[in-house]
């Protein structure tokens, strides 16, 4: 059903970073239909803090798709004096909330705003993004247990699972580690739109904190680029790019 609005975003974004050699196209593909959902249904009443800022290009896709960027912006990325950089900033853009950059950043923000919100009496909810490669971060755990220590509910936590792990130490048993800190963790297939959108639409209103694990293929779309480590942060060519407009039938 998504699957052909998946691909046309897709091919934006390889167009983008072919156009001025910058982006990390793995880290935005593997995350892309997460974003969908949470741009499509769920921002409008919600934060949303990219934790992951490195997969920016996917978010300004996303937001281009949906017209909350516009075309002239969305093809200003990385541009000089553009709103739009490698990572986002929230200051030229404010429908991030935070500027991030490295990782680890993100989860301590938004348990701030969780906080603050739930003080407030403000029933909006903080959606975070996070890789799984910010498990290696102590501010992520330091954040998980301010989380616990004053029962937070008003936020979620998607943890994108594309498992680049692989070339540091990997996180075995990733939901026992968790569950230490949340009893409601959820591993769903990060791909699957209908499934995001149950997981997040349900996890939202229940109004607790709880963890989704999204189990994502690095690079996803494009079967070069799928778990090759060397598209982490690199442009197609000319060639490859007529390759992949190919393999997405766009």
């Amino acid at each position: 059903m998504f699957q052909n609005q998946l691909s046309k975003i897709r091919y934006k974004i390889l167009e983008s970073c072919y156009r001025i050699k910058e982006g990390h196209i793995g880290s935005a593909f593997s995350v892309l239909e997460i974003l969908f959902v949470i741009f499509k249904k769920y921002f409008k009443k919600n934060y949303f803090i990219l934790s992951k800022g490195h997969a920016a290009i996917g978010v300004y896709a996303v937001m281009n798709h949906f017209k909350i960027l516009k075309n002239k912006d969305y093809k200003s990325f990385c541009n000089f004096n553009s709103k739009l950089g490698g990572h986002p900033d929230s200051t030229k853009l404010p429908n991030f909330n935070f500027s991030t950059g490295s990782l680890g950043h993100g989860l301590p923000v938004s348990t701030g705003l969780a906080f603050s919100l739930k003080n407030k009496g403000d029933k909006r909810c903080v959606i975070c993004l996070i890789g799984d490669q910010e498990l290696m971060e102590g501010t992520t755990w330091e954040s998980l247990h301010i989380i616990d220590n004053y029962k937070l509910k008003n936020i979620l936590l998607i943890i994108d699972r594309n498992n680049s792990d692989f070339r540091s130490i990997k996180f075995l048993n990733l939901k026992k580690k968790l569950s230490v800190f949340c009893d409601k963790i959820t591993e769903i297939n990060g791909h699957n739109i209908l499934d995001l959108e149950k997981s997040i639409g349900k996890s939202l209103k229940k109004k607790s904190f709880e963890i989704l694990i999204a189990n994502t293929i690095k690079g996803k779309g494009i079967k070069t680029i799928e778990n090759d480590p060397a598209w982490h942060h690199r442009a197609p060519t000319k060639k490859e790019l007529e390759v992949f407009k190919k393999e997405l039938k766009i």
